[in-house]
This record gives structure tokens, C-alpha cells and sequence, in this order.
């Protein structure tokens, strides 16, 4: 990490920030994420970095510092399948130079926005002082007779974002990982939406377990056999082990590292995943680390909450001014809102004068009409920069998840040394 671009900041209050934090965040790091061991061990995973950095929904841009703690988090890692990537690659350039000249990375290029694609890029970024990139890299395209349901329920299309499938290989340990943002639809299950999203699921997978048996089959008679291994990764959108969207990874004999908690900022959603298909007993051994165990309550599931240890609660007085800046920039927003509520609170209002209300739906426009004053009352608040209002616009307000992310980073630590099988059986 090149941390003497801290030095550099334009505000001395943000350098102290980012300091303060990255100590925070470091010490987080080094409790819950195994440290890495060159020629022994692998420190894989997949992060959904929100937007990096794409400012759609007008919460960011990042800040100078978030970046810092973005590449802290990755620094941990051997080798992170990205998902959300934008256009613009000069944040994630911005991220690599901190991270120093040792780190690579590898996009695709970016999924149209009207298929579903959002023009996000997936990819994958790694150090090379452990991890080598063998050469194959190619977005998946399905054959015509795989394709999957359209929203209309027709079955002709290609996936929103297009799987993304590159080769590695750290010390003994070759593997072809594919990362994906599945696209996600309607929470209906009934709906032609959800249905698509099963079918982007249920086609990546067929399509790799097919690359994976016949890995798996190629030179197995001979004693040593070393063939590549097979990972899918990424943002699933998978709702839980007991729904359709995880039976589409395991019914083509994908296993998925199980987690405990979810992924997401309030840990709900299990959205993200690491499965592998393995291609033969000598492929690699998932390490059964002491970071994984109920000593740790936020890392039972290797998951990484990275909200412990920056934008925590208590660390508001650091970004008061940032928030304040935020609200002043979208102050026309908070008053259009307001105009909103406004013309809803006499609509209530004219509703509840009706003489034969009944007590139920009266009591139900009342509540309206407290929560519809309620939200008036706040933005009126935050115009005017009041610093209750602006804490509970950090906490409750999807703009931290717009500085780092809304979904946490997930890791495995895999086994990369097989000198003394390679022994055992080669002789």
C-alpha cells in the first residue's frame, strides 16, 4: 500500500480522517481475514463494489479517502473477483496505483444498459507475487439452445451481464473462476423477472459443470493429476439456501461456502457467493482457519463487515461536514419532496373531512398524514444543515453504503501447496 499519497490530500482534516480510520479498519482486518503466505496458502474472494464509481443515483462521487480503504480491504486478498465496475476505469486505476505495482486487473468490457446490464464491467484484480494469469479470459456467450426467458417469458436472450471466466494458478493450485452480477428482476417468484434471474443461474452453472467434467476426466488416469479447478463467484442474488436461486448452483454439483449472515450492509440478503466445482481428491483444501469460528461474532461466514470499523455510528463528527456539503449540493431535491408531501397532506387531509369515515381507515389516514408531516419536518431540517437531522441522514440514509459499498467482501482461504503429494504419489 502506497500510503504516502495520504500526504497529499487538499484538507489536513481528511488526511487525520483517513488515518484515524485506516488504523480502525487495519486492526478489523487483521481480527477477522487470515494473513497471506506466499507459496502456502490462497486468500480468494468476491466484492460488489456499489457503483465503483459511477455516481448514478448522485450520492458520490467517492471522497478522496474512500478509495484508501477500498484498496486496505483488497490489499487482504490474493486474488478479488469484481462486480460493478463502471465505465470510467480511472477510479479503479485510482485504487491499483495505491495498492502498488505488483497489482493487476482485468475487466470486461462494459454490459448494455437496456439488456439489463446497467454498463457495469466485471473483473477480477490480483497480486502477482502470488497469483499468475494463464492466458484465458472470455465472457460467456450461450449456444442457442441454452438461452434464457426474457421478461415477456420467451426464451431468447443472453444474460444482462455476461459472465466473465479467466484462468490462474497460485503455487500448485490452477483454477478457472467465473464471476457473475446476475440480474436480478422482481422479489415475485411468480414473476417472469424472478424467473430470468433463476435462468441466468441455472445456465451458468450447466455451462460450467459441462468445462468441469471434462477437466476432471483429462489425464485422471495418471497418478498425479493437477487439473484446473472451477469457481463460479459473484452477486448471485440468490435469496437463501432454501430457495430456487441456491438449488440452481447445487443441482449441477456446485458446493457453496454457507454463510451464516448475509452480505449486505444489515447482513439480510445473500446475494453473494463463492461456489467451486472440484475436478479431482488432489484439487485443493479449503482452510479451516480460526478467522471463521463463533470467537468472532461478525465472522462466522467469512464475511468481512467492514461498517465495524469505518462509518460506524460514533464516527459521524468525521463526516458531519461531508454530509452537510451533500445535503447543501441536493437542497432543490429535499424541496421538491417537500412540495410532494405537501400536495399528499391535503389530499389527507381532504379525505379524512369525508362525514361517514369509519374509525379504521380514519386512523389509517391519520398515520399517514403524521409520517407525511414527520418526513416534511425532516427535510425542512436537513435544509437548514441541523445536526440531528444530518446524523440520522448518515445512519439511515444509503449514502455511506455510495462511499465503499452495500455489500460486503467474502473470502476463502485455500490450500496452494501440494509438494508432498506430489511426492507421495509421483515416485
Amino acid at each position: 500500500m502506497e500510503y504516502y499519497r495520504i500526504k497529499y490530500f487538499k484538507d489536513k482534516s481528511t488526511t487525520d480522517r483517513c488515518v484515524k480510520l485506516l488504523k480502525d479498519l487495519r486492526s478489523g482486518l487483521d481480527r477477522q481475514i487470515p494473513k497471506r503466505r506466499l507459496n502456502e496458502s490462497l486468500i480468494f474472494g468476491t466484492w460488489n463494489i456499489r457503483e465503483f464509481d459511477g455516481n448514478n443515483k448522485k450520492f458520490g462521487p467517492r471522497k478522496e479517502d474512500d478509495f484508501f480503504y477500498i484498496a486496505e480491504i483488497i490489499s487482504r486478498f490474493d486474488l478479488l473477483a469484481l462486480q460493478e465496475i463502471n465505465d470510467d476505469l480511472k477510479p479503479l486505476k485510482k485504487v491499483v496505483d495505491i495498492l502498488g505495482d505488483h497489482y493487476k486487473y482485468i475487466v470486461t468490457d462494459v454490459a448494455a444498459w437496456k439488456a439489463g446490464g446497467n454498463k457495469e464491467r466485471l473483473g477480477f484484480i490480483y497480486d502477482t507475487r502470488t497469483v499468475n494469469f494463464n492466458g484465458l479470459a472470455g465472457e460467456l456467450v450461450l449456444p442457442q439452445d441454452m438461452l434464457i426467458r426474457n421478461n415477456d417469458g420467451l426464451v431468447e436472450r443472453q444474460f444482462a451481464r455476461t459472465p466473465f471466466k479467466c484462468s490462474f494458478q497460485a503455487g500448485w493450485f490452477k483454477f478457472k473462476v467465473t464471476t457473475v452480477h446476475i440480474y436480478y428482476g422482481k422479489e415475485s417468484e411468480t414473476s417472469n423477472q424472478f424467473k430470468r434471474r433463476v435462468d441466468e443461474i441455472d445456465k451458468v452453472a450447466k455451462l460450467i459443470s459441462k468445462n468441469a467434467e471434462k477437466e476432471g476426466k483429462r489425464n485422471g488416469n495418471q497418478k498425479w493429476h493437477n487439473p484446473y479447478n472451477y469457481f463460479i463467484v459473484g452477486d448471485f442474488n440468490i435469496v437463501d439456501e432454501n430457495n430456487e436461486t441456491y438449488d440452481a448452483l447445487a443441482k449441477y454439483g456446485f458446493n457453496t461456502i454457507k454463510n451464516r449472515k448475509g452480505s449486505n450492509k444489515d447482513r439480510t440478503k445473500f446475494y453473494d457467493q463463492i461456489s467451486y466445482y472440484k475436478t479431482s481428491d488432489l484439487c485443493f483444501d479449503l482452510k479451516d482457519s480460526t478467522k471463521s469460528t463463533k470467537r468472532d461474532q461478525n465472522n462466522w461466514d467469512r464475511t468481512f463487515n467492514f461498517f465495524n470499523y469505518i462509518y460506524t455510528d460514533e464516527q459521524f463528527k468525521y463526516f458531519e461536514k461531508d454530509i452537510l456539503a451533500y445535503t447543501k449540493k441536493n437542497k432543490a431535491s429535499f424541496k421538491n419532496e417537500n412540495e410532494k408531501l405537501n400536495e399528499k397532506i391535503n389530499e389527507i387531509k381532504t379525505k379524512l373531512a369525508v362525514a361517514d369515515l369509519s374509525a379504521s381507515k380514519a386512523k389509517k389516514l391519520k398515520g399517514q398524514l403524521e409520517n407525511a408531516k414527520k418526513k416534511m419536518r425532516y427535510n425542512e431540517d436537513l435544509i437548514a444543515g441541523k445536526k440531528k437531522a444530518l446524523k440520522i441522514f448518515y445512519n439511515k440514509s444509503p449514502w455511506c453504503t455510495f462511499q465503499v459499498s452495500d455489500h460486503l467482501p467474502l473470502w476463502v482461504e485455500i490450500d496452494i501447496d501440494k509438494s508432498a503429494e506430489y511426492l507421495d504419489t509421483s515416485f
